[in-house]
């Protein structure tokens, strides 16, 4: 074998006095790609953060190139060859697609901004990439799916030798998964080495070389993607056996709680009818950009629509803002948890109990009710099983998957009898999949209408009763889940794009 580009040997991380990565070794070959797989909390992000040199280790040794390399900051790290496709995306809103990609690396002379140069670089780059984004364009409009792809497109730009992709196609089409895979075999063959993180398992099986497998901090184990067994994996990531991905529940299904009728948001969606019934689990499936979040938001009052009704248990009412969606008994975990759903450098208490003020307050809401706080945030922390140091720990701090937990915790104080899920499943790991679904289920024990959006087909088909399908901001299709194929829900998901296509 030649010598790596990356050999990490015996490295060592502890915080507060609580090691979270336990003598870890991991190497990356040149024209490879390792996938590194892990639940969430495992330790794959503190020791991607060692690598990117925004944490430093407290043993252990890097090398690069087989010289031992020690980075204090970001900047060390890109400046050495190492570049990083971050999970929870943070670019600048006010910023052009030109200016976020280049940040920091505008050309100029004399002082002044080179703007030409700046926009031709970056119009050739995306080119090259072949993605479809306009240069000029603030961040701040763009789709979560866009964002991706800068983030993408800037973490190659820097040429690097090692690229670290940390759920890079959580918020991707299929199609511009695709444009991902052959950027990725493009950089294969110019000797790049990728670290993949991803838990999509089907990916890794797709693009991987090798999968390395980490839990609790610990390297558990190594192989050429060839000889590696699905379940073997899955068991290695949890600590144990998964016998059934998607969990159900028998419940007699009540009367329709929700029943939308006609909505229209213009240019968005439109003649949007469906009911939800008490105790049922309704999914929405449909591409990225079909409409499902917008028609979400519009129904919970963070967008207008233009017009239609809404029902509540046979009763019209008029949602024209959050709050009265949560005094109409409503909730909504995001789809964008970092962005919408948490404020990261809060708490685990105070982000918890940002929906019960009325609860965890004093003389009216002048005072806070510390112990309240304290009792509902623990409660919570137990029932969804919140893996952190207590409830005084930064939401910043923990993984995707906790910070998730956290964003259906807060909602759930509420008690409401009608619980949105956008994605709920994105970027976390299968052992967390799991306990969200099983919450799902414990909802709908309890006789709580939930819907979910969700671009994964084999999760609504998994998990939800019944099914409507929406492609161009319509809805194309309705399916009994255990009757459905994925080839029936892609055929209405695409019911308008191919008739624009014959047109």
């Amino acid at each position: 074998m030649d010598k790596p580009l990356l050999k990490v040997c015996g490295l060592k991380k502890s915080f507060g006095g609580v090691e979270v990565l336990h003598s870890i070794d991991f190497i990356a070959e040149a024209g490879k790609v390792t996938a590194l797989v892990g639940e969430n909390g495992a330790g794959k992000s503190t020791f991607m953060k060692i690598l990117m040199g925004e944490y430093d280790s407290d043993a252990g040794t890097i090398e690069l190139n087989g010289k031992e390399v020690h980075f204090t900051d970001s900047h060390q790290a890109l400046s050495n060859g190492i570049s990083m496709i971050f999970q929870e995306m943070s670019p600048f809103p006010n910023l052009t697609v030109a200016e976020n990609m280049y940040i920091g690396r505008e050309p100029h002379k004399l002082h002044f901004l080179k703007k030409k140069e700046l926009r031709e670089k970056a119009k050739a780059q995306l080119k090259k990439l072949n993605i479809s984004l306009n240069i000029d364009t603030p961040v701040k409009n763009l789709t979560v799916s866009e964002m991706q792809l800068l983030e993408i497109a800037k973490a190659v730009s820097y040429q690097s030798q090692i690229v670290i992709m940390d759920e890079p196609t959580s918020a991707l089409t299929d199609s511009e998964v695709r444009i991902l895979f052959d950027m990725i075999a493009k950089l294969k063959k110019q000797g790049v080495a990728i670290i993949y993180i991803s838990h999509k398992l089907d990916e890794l099986f797709e693009i991987a070389d090798v999968i390395s497998v980490l839990r609790d901090g610990q390297m558990i184990s190594t192989h050429p993607i060839e000889l590696v067994d699905r379940d073997v994996m899955i068991s290695e990531m949890v600590g144990r056996k998964i016998d059934n991905i998607y969990p159900t529940v028998e419940k007699k299904i009540g009367e329709p709680v929700l029943e939308v009728r006609n909505l229209k948001r213009q240019g968005i969606f439109h003649n949007i009818s469906f009911h939800l019934k008490k105790g049922e689990i309704l999914g929405i499936a449909g591409m990225v950009g079909a409409g499902r979040t917008e028609v979400v938001t519009s129904i919970f009052g963070i967008d207008k629509y233009q017009s239609g009704e809404i029902f509540l248990n046979g009763k019209k009412v008029d949602i024209y803002s959050p709050k009265s969606a949560i005094q109409n008994h409503i909730a909504l975990v995001p789809e964008d948890r970092a962005r919408c759903g948490l404020n990261l450098g809060a708490t685990i208490r105070s982000n918890m109990c940002t929906t019960i003020l009325n609860k965890t307050s004093k003389f009216h809401g002048a005072l806070s009710d510390s112990k309240a706080e304290y009792n509902y945030t623990r409660l919570m922390m137990d029932k969804m099983h919140i893996k952190a140091t207590g409830s005084e720990q930064e939401a910043g701090s923990l993984s995707g998957g906790n910070q998730q937990k956290i964003v259906v915790g807060k909602w759930l104080l509420t008690e409401p009898e009608i619980v949105f899920l956008d994605e709920p499943t994105r970027g976390i790991d299968v052992g967390a999949k799991v306990e969200i679904y099983n919450l799902m289920n414990d909802l709908k024990k309890q006789g709580i209408a939930v819907m979910f959006v969700s671009a994964e087909m084999p999760e609504v088909m998994g998990i939800a009763d019944r099914i409507i399908v929406m492609c161009d901001g319509r809805i194309t299709g309705e399916l009994m889940a255990n009757e459905a194929t994925q080839n029936q829900i892609l055929t209405m998901a695409t019911a308008f794009e191919k008739k624009k296509n014959v047109g």
